[in-house]
């Protein structure tokens, strides 16, 4: 009986051990897994470099700092959500006010995402772009850090009924300039020619005084000198996505002009290109706007909260700048240096835009915010497309 229970006994050790052997050697091996598919990921793009530069420079944070800074990432310091992150207030021990981007992980977009960031952001500076002041990849997250704009984004404002009475004319108008100065550096004074990719009203940051600042270059993508365009998959946000870029994947520069057309009537209006479907129009802003502008009414299409804050020749003159720059033909387009030139000086003669994409409209009762709007590229495609308030990311392989 007792030989019966040492034998019992032993087997039960020996069992014990080997579970324990397999767990530590599972556990070894996973890790060794997600080590191996970061470095591919890593060394596919070269950043392996960029990781080991920013841990020997002024940009890397530690991931405790962070994390205390903004209260262990308490819901109540989140100050917004992109496509590919959370964002949070975050106090640093000297004071500093920052911005912590928190990453979604795991996935090879998030890997792209992330160092195409870092790479981009931190090598252009711009009075119209948010400054990126580091991240942290040392910690079980990555996190990404910005200077803090204590106004947020413009849609806060732009959508919010009470809130967007503060922008003014004057104001809205250095808003347009503003973020069409930040689009021509980048286009063509930076180093590099970079697309944003993703300009709508949430990706425009507003600081103290309400100037604009783009942010979020986890899309954005850089030309080679000489290159004329990319073929690439698609991502932004639909209803912003300029047609040739939608049907053909075809990304130039003028594919941020027309989403900063698109922007500019939005501004001008109160109103979201998205959401603004009626079910007694039938319409949604672009083509309301188009069917004003060539009824010559575009002053009953601003917002409200500017009446009697301009003229109808600045309302009309800004308007125009916008549907040339939402043009179907992205020849047609203006570069943003000539939007530059056309905003500061009003008194020369435009263009005659021609008719925007994206008039026929199938009819969807989009009364509620945030429902599904149909509609159609028109001239380029008979299938509809499906649009929403998500950002959309259909990556394809290198």
């Amino acid at each position: 009986m007792s030989a019966a229970l040492s034998v019992g006994n032993r087997l039960k050790v020996a069992l014990g051990t080997v579970f324990a052997v397999v767990v530590v050697i599972g556990g070894a091996i996973i890790f060794w897994v997600k080590r191996r598919s970061f470095s591919r990921f890593n060394d596919a793009d070269g950043s392996s470099e960029i990781i080991r530069s920013i841990s020997e420079s002024h940009l890397s944070f530690k991931y405790d700092d962070l994390r205390k800074a903004t209260n262990e990432f308490d819901l109540g310091n989140k100050i917004g959500q992109g496509g590919y992150g959370t964002v949070f207030k975050g106090i640093l021990p000297d004071g500093r006010e920052i911005a912590v981007k928190r990453l979604f992980f795991n996935t090879r977009q998030w890997v792209d995402q992330f160092f195409n960031e870092v790479n981009l952001i931190s090598g252009v500076q711009h009075k119209n772009l948010v400054k990126l002041l580091g991240c942290s990849i040392e910690g079980p997250e990555s996190l990404l850090v910005y200077e803090y704009l204590s106004n947020t984004s413009l849609d806060r404002f732009l959508y919010d009924a009470f809130k967007n009475k503060v922008l003014d004319w004057d104001k809205r108008f250095d808003i347009i300039l503003g973020t069409a100065e930040g689009l021509a550096y980048l286009h063509e004074a930076s180093e590099i020619r970079i697309i944003h990719r993703d300009i709508k009203a949430s990706n425009i940051l507003l600081d103290e005084r309400l100037r604009p600042k783009i942010a979020d270059f986890g899309l954005a993508r850089y030309f080679a000198e000489g290159q004329s365009h990319l073929s690439t998959g698609i991502a932004g946000t639909l209803g912003y996505m300029a047609p040739e870029y939608v049907v053909h994947g075809q990304l130039t520069e003028k594919a941020d002009v027309y989403s900063y057309g698109v922007l500019i009537l939005e501004v001008l209006t109160g109103r979201k290109n998205t959401t603004s479907m009626s079910s007694t129009v039938g319409h949604y802003l672009m083509s309301q706007v188009w069917d004003h502008y060539t009824s010559e009414t575009l002053m009953e299409t601003i917002d409200p909260a500017l009446q009697g804050q301009c003229s109808e020749e600045q309302v009309v003159k800004v308007f125009t700048i916008g549907l040339l720059c939402a043009q179907a033909s992205p020849s047609l387009r203006p570069t943003m240096r000539k939007v530059v030139e056309m905003l500061t000086n009003m008194t020369r003669d435009l263009p005659v835009p021609t008719q925007p994409p994206y008039i026929n409209v199938k009819g969807v009762d989009a009364i509620n915010e945030g429902s599904e709007t149909s509609f159609l590229i028109s001239s380029a495609s008979r299938n509809p497309i499906s649009t929403n308030q998500m950002s959309l990311s259909i990556l394809q392989g290198r």
